[in-house]
């Protein structure tokens, strides 16, 4: 797999370190025999060898310029600090090699206002996409023929991946390593990294193919779902506080969300229980109860098969990270 993170004017470094460090920590995890026969490598591509003005007055090294030939399996477009609209006018020959990247088979994957830069090349047009929200009134206004959905985090069209911030480019890099690496690996990397990614905010993945139109209702069931993640719940019951008939609830959720009312609603009590465990001292029974389960043995035995280590166990793993890091 090649993968390739783009460098322009004000770049925010957070938007190309973390996917890059998520995504070699899941390559290596790969048995020997794929590490040697299918190689991973990332290259840092800028209109220039010498580093674009990027955030912080950090200076990251490019590899190459977009005058090389290189063609990358993955495209990362960082998102930008401010107004994104004087970056996309310092480099307009990034247009053109993206679009050579996405004919040539690439996927490409955008960050807030990094989105711009997917709009600018024409292949937005008549596809689904999302961006920061503080910059939704200007991209509208800047691309009428983007079909900008305001309430999915992340969406993803034909190859063409947008996502709303830091945190949500971050889940998309998992549904990428899930998908290219397999859902174990990918459960690892979760496990050591989502200390560092919140979700507690996070909106709905829109549909994989961007064929499927935002449903609220479904919105509105999530939110429920997570509010009351300690009580006994149901398909039913929700569909219920939905005011749908189940079956419909059934299709319309797994259309939109892509999993089933149960098993999103036992993905978000792990990924609860992993926030509770990373940011509060509480016994993994009290941990256990907040996410919905009355027995402990049940929950920590759930909570193993889902990341492959037990509850107390990751605790001290991400306590020890914490410490290291100060």
């Amino acid at each position: 797999m090649k993968v390739g993170f783009v460098l322009y004017h004000r770049a925010l470094i957070t938007g190309v370190s973390l996917a890059a460090e998520m995504l070699s920590s899941a390559a290596s995890l790969r048995e020997r025999k794929q590490q040697r026969d299918n190689p991973f490598d990332i290259k840092l591509i800028a209109p220039s060898l010498t580093s674009p003005k990027l955030t912080a007055g950090i200076k990251l090294q490019p590899d190459m310029t977009f005058e090389d030939e290189h063609i990358f399996d993955i495209v990362v477009l960082p998102p930008m600090w401010g107004n994104p609209i004087s970056s996309l006018s310092h480099n307009p020959e990034i247009v053109s090699w993206l679009i050579r990247q996405y004919r040539h088979g690439a996927k490409l994957v955008a960050t807030g206002t990094g989105v711009s830069w997917l709009a600018e090349t024409g292949l937005l047009d008549n596809q689904v996409a999302t961006t920061h929200w503080y910059f939704y009134e200007k991209f509208a206004a800047r691309y009428p023929r983007v079909q900008l959905n305001r309430q999915a985090s992340i969406t993803a069209a034909n190859g063409l991946f947008c996502t709303g911030s830091i945190n949500s480019q971050s889940e998309m890099i998992l549904y990428l390593i899930a998908e290219n690496f397999g859902q174990k690996i990918a459960n690892t990397i979760e496990t050591h990294y989502g200390h560092e990614i919140s979700k507690s905010a996070q909106q709905p993945f829109y549909q994989i193919g961007g064929q499927v139109q935002f449903d609220e209702s479904i919105a509105l069931a999530q939110d429920w779902m997570k509010r009351n993640l300690s009580q006994p719940m149901t398909a039913q019951s929700v569909a219920i506080q939905c005011g749908m008939p189940l079956r419909t609830f059934n299709r319309k959720f797994k259309e939109q969300i892509g999993q089933s009312p149960h098993q999103y609603l036992q993905k978000i009590r792990m990924e609860t229980a992993q926030q509770l465990l990373r940011d509060f001292g509480m016994s993994v029974q009290d941990v256990a109860e907040q996410v919905g389960y009355k027995d402990a043995y049940h929950f920590s035995t759930r909570f193993q098969q889902q990341f492959s280590v037990t509850p107390s166990k990751y605790r001290k793993m991400v306590k020890a990270k914490i410490y290291n890091a100060e």
